[in-house]
């Protein structure tokens, strides 16, 4: 039985000379999005996988994380991994735990300094990935004083999806073997704008490829003897005005990870970072 071939793939037969789109194919990523009804009443569109927002379950010993000197930080985000790692036809690149649920938090709001925390070592204190083993008794824990009310809860779905690289000059010089102020073929401009028309409108996602806004996710902080390509995609979650959730300047959070600290489930070495437009 012939595999059925994904948006991207397709675009890349219809758009590219075929040793380009096999080039392509090379550089496609499995991801899971993460979607939420335009009507909170609503059914979901997939299957539920977590919630954005309201006040998040959490171990009676597990403390509400802090940043020392800042207080303490927002809740985003519940994720139940055996949830996703259920969902049909996702099958991740990443050794994401096949259990447990992950919690993410961010400073942000009044009260947290100026938004979204710093790029640098400082401001990785500003951001927290909790996870918790599966069977953890857990109950729905109050926001601590100092923080606004929480983001009303908002059910997630999730489905599978492929993603590519964000960063233009990356892939194109890996499908054209172009260098800055090269002309470039005129089918690439129209696969380019063909690909356009595939990014959703708000960029929550688990694994793959990163949508970035800048040019590329990156680590400011990274020590120097620790590489970029080591570190993967955990999640990141868009502004998304539905939800409440209004980055500065309609940015992007991000939490990346290495492999190694992911298999370990080592959430705790988990690196945040954020970009606006």
């Amino acid at each position: 039985m012939e595999r059925t071939m994904s948006p991207p793939e397709r675009l890349a037969a219809e758009h590219l000379p075929p040793d380009v789109a096999e080039r392509w194919r090379a550089l496609l990523r499995p991801a899971v999005r993460l979607t939420r009804p335009d009507d909170r009443r609503a059914p979901l569109a997939g299957p539920p996988v977590g919630y954005l927002g309201g006040r998040p379950e959490l171990p009676d010993d597990v403390p509400w994380p802090v940043w020392e000197g800042n207080g303490p930080l927002t809740f985003v985000a519940s994720l139940s991994l055996s949830a996703l790692a259920g969902l049909p036809g996702a099958e991740l690149d990443i050794p994401l735990p096949k259990d447990g649920t992950l919690l993410f938090f961010v400073s942000y709001g009044p009260g947290q300094g100026d938004g979204v925390p710093g790029l640098g070592p400082d401001g990785q204190r500003g951001a927290r990935v909790v996870y918790v083993p599966e069977g953890t008794p857990v109950a729905e824990r109050r926001v601590p004083g100092g923080l606004e009310e929480p983001y009303r809860r908002a059910r997630l779905s999730a489905e599978p999806e492929t993603t590519w690289p964000d960063h233009e000059d990356f892939w194109r010089e890996d499908l054209v073997g172009a260098s800055p102020g090269d002309d470039l073929p005129e089918w690439l401009d129209a696969f380019d704008d063909a690909l356009g028309d595939l990014v959703p409108k708000v960029w929550h996602r688990i694994g793959g490829h990163p949508i970035s806004i800048q040019g590329g996710v990156d680590l400011d902080g990274l020590g120097e003897d620790e590489d970029l390509d080591d570190w993967v995609l955990l999640a990141q979650i868009d502004t998304d005005h539905r939800a409440g959730m209004d980055w500065v300047h309609q940015g992007t959070l991000y939490w990346l990870v290495t492999r190694a600290d992911l298999a370990a489930r080592n959430f705790a070495a988990a690196r945040f970072t954020w970009q606006f437009l």
